[in-house]
Formats: structure tokens, C-alpha cells, sequence
């Protein structure tokens, strides 16, 4: 098949990439002008084309020719600041021309894949969510630019499938880890929560900086793990997902029939909780780690991967332990991955 992935330079833009070129297909990348990271997409066989997301006739010169459109171009959270006229324009806009440019493709389109995200769902409740999370079991009402984007990027797949019949997905993915990454997870260090309640003025607030900063004082500067809990001492509970899963879900979802029209929300295996994972981080780095309840919403919840399982096959498989046994290899290695962070 023709290919086109926008985004192709993003960690995952580039797995998907790779993949797909070893299984034969053909993959055009679209990028943003002077994107430092063309030059390694290009060595290992993908042709790229420059342009903007937000103008039509980029959109449609790169998608040109293609049956399969991947669509991973996005202004999000970790490559900004962006205004909200920039979320507006790469985004909303950006979907907009790539569902344009997959319109007047016709019979000749098998299939275009919108890429979302689960910062469509508000999923930091004061209590945590104790019922596994399906693809409509919460309201898509974030208000932040970069989620609220993406809420009006799956409303126009859903206009265009239904007033064209468009065959078209929607993929929301859960917190995103590349090869090392588990390690740099904020929410695992200490420093993240004693910079988070330095500023509370409230009693629960204070009472939490006055225990983080006792657990720090143990460590004599050096770095900290947390077991983070609640305010009732259950340990947080978070659902992710790893690179290499992401790439399993495309190769099994794009041609699908049963997925047109569809949204699915993509997860590891299993999620995990600090008080399992945490240790385990500490055990294998020798990073002491401290147990503390925060007083704080929590996170709670997890994800019920069942649709994306029946409709395509999903079958994801790394486990958070692999993953952290990996990042060690990966980080002793020096890394030497093609995929930038």
C-alpha cells in the first residue's frame, strides 16, 4: 500500500514508519519545513514531503496518490508552547484539510486514521475512577487547547464518516512511554510532588509538604521515588502505553472494515499501581522511594481495551516491568534509537 504518515518524525511517526516500510508498503512523510529529523526518515526509505498542516494545498499535494493516510501531526502539550490560534490551525485545521484531501481521494482511499489522544477525558476525579474506562464513559469535556482540539478533530471524522461515509478511524492513545522513558516518568519522583504542594496554603496541603519534605531530608539531596497514594492510602492507579504497542494497533487496524467510523482507545496490556511499580523501580535502579498520601485528586483509573481487541485484533504486550527492564538497557547502552523523543 501507499502510505502517507504526518507526524512521520515524531517517536511514534517514525516506529510506524519503519514498520510498515519492512512489511513492504510504500510511505511518504509529510513534515514541517527544515525538520531536522527528515534526513532519517529519508535513510531508511521514506520519501518526505515539506508543508504546513493548515494549508489545503499541502495537504492535498502530500496525500496525492495515497490508499492509507496515518494523520500523527500534531501541536501537543510536550513540543510547545503553542497559542490557542496555533492548536486551532495545526490541529482542528489540519485534521480538516487531511479529511478534505482523503474525500477526493475516493475508491482510491482504503482507509485514514485520525490520531487523538485520552486528554479528550477528564480522568482526575477527586475519588479516581474504579470502572475500567471505555471509549464512551466519560464526556469529552476538557477545556485545556491541546485536548479541546482534539475533541473537535474527532467530531469532524465523526461529520465526515457519517455525511460521506468516509472510511475513517479515530485512535485515542493513552500516556505515550518511548524505549528509556518509564524512568523519567515525573509522577514516580518526589521533586514532582514538593514542587506541586510548595505553593498550598491549605491545611491537607501544607500537612503533605511538611511529610514530602521529610522524606527528602533522607536522601541528602539525592534523587527519590514515590509511592504515591491517596488521601485514604489506596495507591494511584494509571493506564499507558508503550511505543511499540502503538504500532502493533496500526499494523492490525488500518484496512479494517469493522473499524470505520470507530473510536478506540488504545492502553498497555494491563495498568499498573505505584506500590507494584515503584518498588520494582527502585529494586532495579537502587533509588530509595518513600510512601506517601497525597492530598491532592488522584490518579485512578484504567482502560477497557475490549473494542479495539474485538474489532481489530489488538493484542498489546509489553508489560511496565519489561519496560522498565529495557529503559535500564536501553539508558547503559547510550541509547543509539533513530526515533527522537
Amino acid at each position: 500500500m501507499k502510505v502517507l504518515i504526518t507526524g512521520i518524525t515524531g517517536r511514534v511517526g517514525a516506529n510506524v514508519a519503519q514498520r510498515f516500510l519492512e512489511n513492504g508498503h510504500t510511505v511518504r512523510g509529510f513534515v514541517w519545513p527544515d525538520d531536522r529529523q527528515s534526513e532519517k526518515m529519508r535513510a531508511i526509505g521514506a520519501e518526505i514531503v515539506e508543508g504546513n498542516l493548515a494549508s489545503s494545498s499541502d495537504v492535498n499535494a502530500a496525500a496525492d496518490g495515497q490508499e492509507v493516510i496515518l494523520h500523527l501531526g500534531a501541536a501537543f502539550q510536550a513540543g510547545g508552547p503553542f497559542s490557542p490560534e496555533q492548536y486551532f490551525d495545526t490541529n482542528v485545521k489540519g485534521t480538516f484539510n487531511v479529511l478534505e484531501a482523503s474525500l477526493a481521494l475516493g475508491d482510491h482511499l482504503k482507509h485514514v486514521l485520525i490520531t487523538s489522544t485520552d486528554a479528550t477525558m477528564f480522568k482526575y476525579p477527586e475519588g479516581g475512577i474504579d470502572e475500567p474506562i471505555a471509549e464512551d464513559s466519560l464526556p469529552l469535556t476538557t477545556t485545556d487547547w491541546y485536548g479541546y482540539s482534539k475533541i473537535l478533530c474527532e467530531s469532524l471524522l465523526n461529520r465526515y464518516h457519517a455525511q460521506h461515509n468516509l472510511k475513517g478511524t479515530i485512535i485515542r492513545f493513552a500516556n505515550v512511554w518511548g524505549a528509556g522513558e518509564i524512568l523519567n516518568f515525573s509522577q514516580f519522583h518526589l521533586n514532582t510532588f514538593l514542587k506541586q504542594f510548595e505553593g498550598r496554603t491549605d491545611a491537607a496541603g501544607v500537612t503533605t509538604y511538611k511529610q514530602l519534605q521529610a522524606e527528602a531530608a533522607k536522601s541528602n539531596g539525592e534523587p527519590r521515588l514515590i509511592v504515591a497514594r491517596d488521601i485514604n492510602g489506596r495507591p494511584w492507579k494509571k493506564h499507558n502505553i508503550e511505543v511499540r504497542d502503538i504500532v502493533h494497533a496500526y499494523e492490525q487496524a488500518v484496512g479494517n472494515p469493522n473499524t470505520f467510523g470507530n473510536v478506540y482507545q488504545l492502553g498497555a496490556n494491563e495498568p499498573f499501581t505505584w506500590d507494584v511499580l515503584v518498588p520494582y523501580i527502585s529494586e532495579k535502579t537502587g533509588t530509595p522511594y518513600s510512601i506517601v498520601d497525597l492530598a491532592m485528586n488522584p490518579t485512578f483509573y484504567e482502560y477497557d481495551l475490549s473494542a479495539a481487541r474485538n474489532d481489530f485484533g489488538y493484542a498489546p504486550s509489553l508489560s511496565v516491568f519489561e519496560m522498565v527492564d529495557e529503559a535500564i538497557r536501553f539508558n547503559a547502552e547510550g541509547g543509539g534509537e533513530i526515533i527522537p523523543n
